[in-house]
Protein backbone atom coordinates (compact mmCIF):
# COMPACT_ATOMS: atom_id res chain seq x y z
CA UNK A 1 0.00 0.00 0.00
CA UNK A 2 3.21 2.14 0.29
CA UNK A 3 3.47 2.33 -3.42
CA UNK A 4 1.76 4.29 -5.87
CA UNK A 5 0.90 3.91 -9.35
CA UNK A 6 2.71 6.45 -11.24
CA UNK A 7 0.93 8.43 -14.57
CA UNK A 8 3.23 9.03 -16.97
CA UNK A 9 2.92 11.54 -19.88
CA UNK A 10 4.85 9.80 -22.34
CA UNK A 11 2.66 6.66 -22.87
CA UNK A 12 -0.64 6.73 -25.12
CA UNK A 13 -1.82 4.00 -22.31
CA UNK A 14 -2.37 0.30 -21.97
CA UNK A 15 -3.72 -0.21 -24.97
CA UNK A 16 -5.94 -3.57 -23.97
CA UNK A 17 -7.32 -6.35 -25.98
CA UNK A 18 -5.26 -5.16 -29.46
CA UNK A 19 -7.93 -5.65 -32.53
CA UNK A 20 -10.83 -5.55 -30.38
CA UNK A 21 -13.15 -5.57 -33.33
CA UNK A 22 -11.32 -9.21 -33.79
CA UNK A 23 -12.24 -10.21 -30.57
CA UNK A 24 -15.77 -9.86 -31.26
CA UNK A 25 -15.88 -12.72 -33.82
CA UNK A 26 -13.88 -15.05 -31.20
CA UNK A 27 -15.26 -18.49 -30.14
CA UNK A 28 -16.36 -18.19 -26.23
CA UNK A 29 -13.46 -20.42 -24.38
CA UNK A 30 -11.57 -16.61 -26.17
CA UNK A 31 -14.58 -14.24 -24.81
CA UNK A 32 -13.54 -15.49 -21.52
CA UNK A 33 -10.15 -14.87 -21.28
CA UNK A 34 -8.33 -11.30 -20.38
CA UNK A 35 -7.37 -8.59 -22.65
CA UNK A 36 -3.82 -7.99 -23.70
CA UNK A 37 -1.69 -4.97 -23.59
CA UNK A 38 -0.33 -3.77 -27.06
CA UNK A 39 3.43 -4.03 -27.53
CA UNK A 40 4.08 -0.49 -26.68
CA UNK A 41 2.68 -0.37 -23.08
CA UNK A 42 4.96 0.22 -20.15
CA UNK A 43 3.32 -1.90 -17.35
CA UNK A 44 4.41 -1.54 -13.11
CA UNK A 45 3.36 -3.32 -10.88
CA UNK A 46 1.94 -2.05 -6.90
CA UNK A 47 1.48 -3.80 -3.70
CA UNK A 48 -0.89 -5.88 -4.74
CA UNK A 49 0.84 -7.63 -7.56
CA UNK A 50 -1.70 -5.69 -9.91
CA UNK A 51 -0.48 -4.57 -13.37
CA UNK A 52 -0.58 -0.80 -13.45
CA UNK A 53 -0.48 1.12 -17.19
CA UNK A 54 1.84 4.02 -17.21
CA UNK A 55 -1.07 6.68 -18.70
CA UNK A 56 -0.56 10.80 -18.65
CA UNK A 57 1.45 13.25 -16.26
CA UNK A 58 -1.84 13.50 -13.88
CA UNK A 59 -0.89 12.56 -10.86
CA UNK A 60 -0.63 9.75 -8.57
CA UNK A 61 -3.76 7.23 -7.61
CA UNK A 62 -4.05 7.76 -3.72
CA UNK A 63 -3.93 4.60 -1.19
CA UNK A 64 -7.35 4.86 -0.22
CA UNK A 65 -8.39 4.35 -3.77
CA UNK A 66 -6.30 1.20 -4.29
CA UNK A 67 -7.82 -2.05 -5.25
CA UNK A 68 -8.03 -4.76 -2.93
CA UNK A 69 -5.54 -7.66 -3.55
CA UNK A 70 -7.10 -10.42 -5.61
CA UNK A 71 -7.83 -8.40 -8.62
CA UNK A 72 -6.45 -7.50 -11.56
CA UNK A 73 -6.01 -4.68 -14.10
CA UNK A 74 -7.77 -5.58 -17.61
CA UNK A 75 -8.89 -2.62 -19.42
CA UNK A 76 -8.06 1.11 -19.53
CA UNK A 77 -10.37 3.19 -21.20
CA UNK A 78 -10.96 7.21 -21.78
CA UNK A 79 -14.08 9.04 -21.49
CA UNK A 80 -15.56 12.22 -22.64
CA UNK A 81 -18.95 13.07 -21.84
CA UNK A 82 -20.64 15.22 -19.37
CA UNK A 83 -22.09 15.04 -15.86
CA UNK A 84 -25.75 15.52 -15.39
CA UNK A 85 -26.76 17.88 -12.18
CA UNK A 86 -30.19 18.35 -11.33
CA UNK A 87 -31.59 21.70 -9.19
CA UNK A 88 -33.11 19.89 -5.65
CA UNK A 89 -34.41 21.63 -2.76
CA UNK A 90 -31.70 20.86 -0.17
CA UNK A 91 -31.88 18.27 2.34
CA UNK A 92 -30.62 20.76 5.06
CA UNK A 93 -32.30 23.75 4.30
CA UNK A 94 -35.38 23.02 2.19
CA UNK A 95 -35.81 26.75 1.45
CA UNK A 96 -32.80 26.70 -0.40
CA UNK A 97 -31.76 25.04 -3.80
CA UNK A 98 -29.03 23.54 -5.03
CA UNK A 99 -27.40 21.40 -7.46
CA UNK A 100 -27.35 17.66 -7.56
CA UNK A 101 -25.40 14.81 -9.53
CA UNK A 102 -27.89 12.46 -10.82
CA UNK A 103 -26.19 10.72 -13.37
CA UNK A 104 -22.99 10.93 -15.84
CA UNK A 105 -23.43 10.11 -19.59
CA UNK A 106 -20.77 9.19 -21.30
CA UNK A 107 -18.40 7.13 -24.07
CA UNK A 108 -15.64 5.58 -23.06
CA UNK A 109 -13.09 5.28 -25.90
CA UNK A 110 -10.20 2.40 -26.17
CA UNK A 111 -7.50 5.36 -26.96
CA UNK A 112 -6.78 8.31 -25.14
CA UNK A 113 -7.66 10.51 -28.52
CA UNK A 114 -11.07 9.35 -28.64
CA UNK A 115 -11.07 6.20 -30.91
CA UNK A 116 -12.94 3.07 -30.67
CA UNK A 117 -16.04 3.26 -28.45
CA UNK A 118 -16.45 0.43 -26.44
CA UNK A 119 -18.41 1.38 -23.29
CA UNK A 120 -21.47 3.32 -22.39
CA UNK A 121 -21.58 5.30 -19.44
CA UNK A 122 -24.70 5.91 -18.06
CA UNK A 123 -26.80 6.24 -14.83
CA UNK A 124 -26.17 4.13 -12.30
CA UNK A 125 -23.76 4.42 -12.41
CA UNK A 126 -23.52 1.59 -14.62
CA UNK A 127 -21.02 0.78 -17.77
CA UNK A 128 -22.53 -1.69 -20.86
CA UNK A 129 -19.69 -2.71 -23.35
CA UNK A 130 -20.96 -2.44 -26.67
CA UNK A 131 -18.22 -4.72 -28.92
CA UNK A 132 -15.40 -7.00 -27.94
CA UNK A 133 -16.35 -10.31 -25.95
CA UNK A 134 -18.39 -9.17 -23.20
CA UNK A 135 -20.78 -7.16 -25.77
CA UNK A 136 -23.66 -6.16 -24.02
CA UNK A 137 -22.69 -7.03 -20.83
CA UNK A 138 -23.63 -4.26 -17.82
CA UNK A 139 -21.85 -3.57 -14.24
CA UNK A 140 -23.15 -1.38 -12.10
CA UNK A 141 -20.61 0.05 -9.37
CA UNK A 142 -21.12 1.54 -6.24
CA UNK A 143 -18.84 4.35 -4.66
CA UNK A 144 -16.45 2.90 -2.32
CA UNK A 145 -14.12 6.32 -1.95
CA UNK A 146 -12.99 9.06 -3.47
CA UNK A 147 -10.27 11.82 -3.48
CA UNK A 148 -10.20 15.46 -4.61
CA UNK A 149 -6.60 15.48 -6.78
CA UNK A 150 -7.68 19.11 -8.80
CA UNK A 151 -10.49 21.30 -7.35
CA UNK A 152 -11.42 22.17 -10.61
CA UNK A 153 -12.52 18.45 -11.43
CA UNK A 154 -14.78 16.15 -10.36
CA UNK A 155 -13.46 13.47 -7.88
CA UNK A 156 -10.92 10.32 -8.31
CA UNK A 157 -13.20 7.45 -7.24
CA UNK A 158 -12.86 3.75 -6.65
CA UNK A 159 -16.03 1.69 -7.28
CA UNK A 160 -17.22 -1.42 -6.55
CA UNK A 161 -18.82 -3.59 -8.85
CA UNK A 162 -22.88 -4.61 -7.58
CA UNK A 163 -22.81 -8.17 -8.83
CA UNK A 164 -26.97 -8.06 -7.96
CA UNK A 165 -27.34 -5.47 -10.50
CA UNK A 166 -24.55 -6.47 -13.01
CA UNK A 167 -25.48 -8.63 -15.55
CA UNK A 168 -24.05 -12.56 -14.58
CA UNK A 169 -21.49 -12.24 -17.40
CA UNK A 170 -19.61 -9.33 -16.46
CA UNK A 171 -16.33 -9.37 -15.81
CA UNK A 172 -15.82 -6.13 -13.55
CA UNK A 173 -15.48 -6.22 -10.17
CA UNK A 174 -13.86 -3.20 -9.82
CA UNK A 175 -13.69 0.31 -11.27
CA UNK A 176 -11.15 3.25 -10.71
CA UNK A 177 -12.04 7.01 -12.22
CA UNK A 178 -8.83 8.62 -12.34
CA UNK A 179 -7.35 11.61 -14.61
CA UNK A 180 -10.63 13.91 -14.14
CA UNK A 181 -10.91 16.99 -15.84
CA UNK A 182 -13.65 19.62 -15.54
CA UNK A 183 -17.15 18.22 -14.88
CA UNK A 184 -18.38 20.08 -11.17
CA UNK A 185 -21.61 21.52 -10.83
CA UNK A 186 -22.23 24.62 -11.92
CA UNK A 187 -21.78 27.29 -9.11
CA UNK A 188 -24.58 29.51 -9.23
CA UNK A 189 -28.89 28.60 -9.36
CA UNK A 190 -30.39 30.86 -12.07
CA UNK A 191 -32.60 33.37 -11.29
CA UNK A 192 -35.98 31.74 -11.88
CA UNK A 193 -34.75 28.03 -11.84
CA UNK A 194 -37.51 25.35 -10.85
CA UNK A 195 -37.02 21.97 -8.74
CA UNK A 196 -35.89 19.42 -11.34
CA UNK A 197 -34.24 21.53 -13.66
CA UNK A 198 -31.11 20.24 -15.67
CA UNK A 199 -27.28 21.13 -16.35
CA UNK A 200 -25.17 19.05 -18.26
CA UNK A 201 -21.36 20.01 -17.35
CA UNK A 202 -18.58 18.27 -19.87
CA UNK A 203 -15.46 16.51 -18.12
CA UNK A 204 -13.25 13.82 -19.14
CA UNK A 205 -11.34 10.95 -17.60
CA UNK A 206 -9.71 7.75 -17.62
CA UNK A 207 -11.44 4.54 -16.04
CA UNK A 208 -9.60 1.34 -15.24
CA UNK A 209 -11.68 -2.00 -15.26
CA UNK A 210 -10.31 -4.57 -12.45
CA UNK A 211 -11.33 -8.16 -12.51
CA UNK A 212 -10.70 -11.34 -10.00
CA UNK A 213 -6.99 -12.87 -10.36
Amino acid sequence: MNMKKTISKNIYGFMLMAGFALVTTSCQKEQNANFNSSSDAQIKTNSNGNAVPEVFACGSIPDSLEVPEGNKLFLQTFARGVQIYEIQRSATDPGNLVWVNIAPKAALYAKPDFVNQIIDHFAGPSWQFIKGPFKNEKVVAKRVNGSTLDPTAIQWLLLKADDALSTPGNPVTFIQRICTVEGLAPTTIPDGAQVGQLDSIPYRATYLFYTRN
